[in-house]
This record gives C-alpha cells, structure tokens and sequence, in this order.
C-alpha cells in the first residue's frame, strides 16, 4: 500500500541519515566540504580532488560492498579441511586481543579470538580422543596480567572442553604464532595440525605455517568471517564503522602477505 511504501522511504532516510551524522560518515561530508571551499579557492583545483579522492576511499572501506571487495578475497581462499576423524591432530588457535574488566584486567578472549576458541572447542568435541588443544598467544605488549593464551585456556573450559590443552605463552606476532608452536607440535610427535583463526586471517597463517611447519599436514579451519557474502541493496552502501574496520583488517592482511612474499623473495 502507499502507506507501507511511504514507511519504507521514511525508514531509508533515516538509516541514511543516521550513518551520514556519525563516524565514518561524518567524516565524509567533512572532506566533502572542504573540497567544496578549496575548489572555490585560486590554485586549490588539486587539494580539492585529493579531498574528494580521499573521502571516496573512505566512503568504499566504510560499506559492506567495500569490505567484500577488500577484505572478501581473503575470506574465500581456504575452506575448512581436516585431517581423518581417527588422527591424532593438534587444534591450533591463535590469539587475538583480550577484552578488560573496570581494573583493566584480562578477563576473557576478545571478539575474534572468542570466535576462534568457540569453533575450536566445537571441533575437539568432534574428535574425543584425538585433539590437543594448543592455545598460542603471549602477553603481547607486556601490560596486560596474563597471556592471551591464559584468557583463552579459561574460554575454553567454560565452553566445556576437559581434553588435552598446552599453552604457547611467548608469541606476540602470527609468524611467532606458529615457530613456537611446532615445537610444541613436535614435541608431542603429532603430525596433523589444524590451524583455527578468523577467514580473513588464515591466508597469512596457512602461508607462516607452511615456512614453519613444513614436516606437519596443515588444515585450515576458518572460524567465521567478517564481511556479508551478499549485497543487501542500500545498506551494503551505507558507511559504518563495522565495515571500515573490516576492510581495515583486510589491508593489514593483504599488506602482511605482500611483505612476507618480499621478505621470502630476497632470502632466496
């Protein structure tokens, strides 16, 4: 009805409002403003393309199309693999952030990294017998008042898991993620490791693993991912600051496997 239709434009111009009146939207109307001024100004032609330029960018890393550009490709490049159910296989999770209580203390695994022990947990349910959980994850900047595996060794126990677990307490980088913990792998003579983190981030694991453990069977176990495979109509348009940490992510990693690919390149 004209009513319902009516309802619906309304609904559209308030969510494009409301994502234009806050961070990152505000942002680009601000850029786009001041491009507006400079191009009024003799000899500011080009400082007014960079600022629209600039706001253009930010408006593409901001919407959910964008982050699937970005960030997508990275998300599509391994499928869940696994070693046969009767093996005996490491489960390997790599930390990623804590979250904090009002002292400022470690209480749990943050966002991504409860997603990772999540999937991980659900995975060593799935293979009784036949899992050791391998939680790696230092105290990264030396502030905290524990390790990220500490955080992630306590997740996993409310979640249920009473099987085997080893903490890598020392890692601060990804590529740290996996030296240290193939030593652990050989020193528990297993010979099938399935690697648990976030899809965005297992390009750059599968690729460090493959340096680090190259005696090892690797299986990437993707944990979730973080951009919608599917265009929505105006909402996957609309800039918000979920999508342009998405797409943020998404450059580190792109940028992480670049510089790995050069480093390996001049080793040679």
């Amino acid at each position: 009805t004209d009513r319902c239709r009516w309802k619906n434009k309304m609904f559209l111009l308030y969510k494009l409002a409301g994502s234009m009146i806050v961070p990152p939207g505000l942002f680009i109307i601000i850029l786009l403003l001041l491009a507006a001024v400079a191009w009024r100004k003799p000899r500011r032609k080009g400082l007014a393309f960079s600022l629209c330029l600039f706001a253009f960018i930010l408006c593409v890393m901001s919407t959910s199309a964008g982050a699937l550009l970005i960030t997508g490709p990275l998300e599509t490049l391994y499928k869940a693999k696994l070693p046969p159910q009767n093996a005996d296989a490491a489960i390997l999770v790599l930390a990623g952030g804590s979250s904090y209580d009002d002292k400022g203390s470690s209480v749990q695994p943050g966002v991504y990294a409860m997603e990772r022990v999540y999937a991980a947990v659900q995975l060593a349910k799935e293979r009784p017998g036949h899992s050791t959980l391998i939680l790696s994850g230092g105290n990264v900047f030396g502030a905290n008042d524990r390790s990220e595996a500490a955080a992630l060794r306590d997740a996993a126990r409310a979640m249920g898991w009473e099987g085997k677990t080893i903490l890598e307490e020392k890692s601060r980088t990804t590529s740290e993620n996996m030296s240290l913990s193939a030593k652990i792998i050989r020193q528990q003579g297993l010979n099938h490791v399935i690697i648990v983190t976030n899809a965005f981030h297992i390009p750059r694991a599968m690729r460090l693993a493959e340096k680090q453990m190259p005696y090892i069977q690797r299986y990437p176990c993707p944990s979730g991912r973080l951009t919608d495979p599917v265009i929505r109509g105006l909402s996957s348009f609309l800039p918000n600051s979920g999508d342009l940490n998405a797409s943020c992510l998404g450059i580190r990693e792109w940028i992480g496997i670049a510089a790995n690919k050069i480093t390996g390149f001049v080793k040679r």
